[in-house]
């Protein structure tokens, strides 16, 4: 008797609010969505550890020494912290997201984290080897501003012309000793030299994002001794 009371007294309370079941179809679209969004989150994530090899891969540890570098400042331009603080996020915000499926609260964080891992690091690699990071790092720095800021290594170390560094994107090439090029800044360079050095097997044309060493020689004249390439890249045999 008091059950058939209670369940009596849950349904007239339905009756009196005006509740009504959540059509099926509803927890199928939520569903989709939220793996819509750990499919996007994927992306971003092996996209931010493909970033992370491409900045790392463009230090010049060498150009430490040159500049004559603090400890810290070394630390702060060899880690490529705007990347991983990135990943960071995106990997908690896509476990949150993923804990919000049905059957999500069965897999453990470490279970979580194994999987992320591993989807990172294979289509990172892979966003890498395709240079899908280049396009993105030269798509960012031309186009915003704040990146340059963000990610000062590659823009703002190689961007000090009256200490004899410069960098940016080759225009207008007529030989390797006579080119133009834009910078970062939006400044146009016009760039000459005699017997410029360059890395044995180095090849570069217009578009191409390059670093020089060298002398300026007027407020947008440069006269390059050494040319390097924009990214270090692994030697292949």
């Amino acid at each position: 008797m008091k059950i058939m009371t209670l369940e009596k007294r849950i349904l007239d309370k339905i009756k009196q609010r005006g509740l009504r079941p959540t059509p099926r179809g509803y927890f199928y679209v939520r569903d989709a969505a939220i793996w819509i969004f750990l499919g996007v989150f994927a992306l971003a994530l092996s996209l931010g550890f493909a970033m992370t090899i491409f900045v790392i891969r463009g230090i010049d540890f060498n150009l430490f020494e040159k500049l004559g570098l603090s400890g810290g400042e070394k630390v702060m331009y060899s880690i490529p912290f705007f990347w991983i603080a990135a990943s960071v996020a995106v990997a908690i915000a896509a476990f949150i997201n993923f804990r919000n499926t049905r059957r999500g609260y069965r897999m453990s964080a470490k279970q979580f984290v194994f999987i992320a891992v591993l989807i990172t690091l294979s289509a990172g690699s892979i966003f890498y080897a395709f240079d899908i990071a280049k396009y993105i790092d030269d798509a960012a720095s031309e186009n915003l501003p704040i990146y340059n800021l963000i990610v000062p290594f590659n823009t703002n170390t190689w961007l000090d012309p009256s200490h004899g560094l410069l960098s940016g994107a080759v225009r207008d090439r007529e030989s390797e000793s006579d080119f133009n090029l834009r910078d970062a800044n939006g400044v146009l360079w016009h760039v000459t030299g005699k017997n410029i050095k360059s890395e044995e097997g180095l090849q570069w044309s217009s578009g191409e994002r390059i670093k020089i060493i060298g002398i300026q020689t007027a407020p947008d004249e440069f006269r390059a001794m050494e040319i390097l390439p924009w990214e270090k890249r692994p030697i292949r045999e």
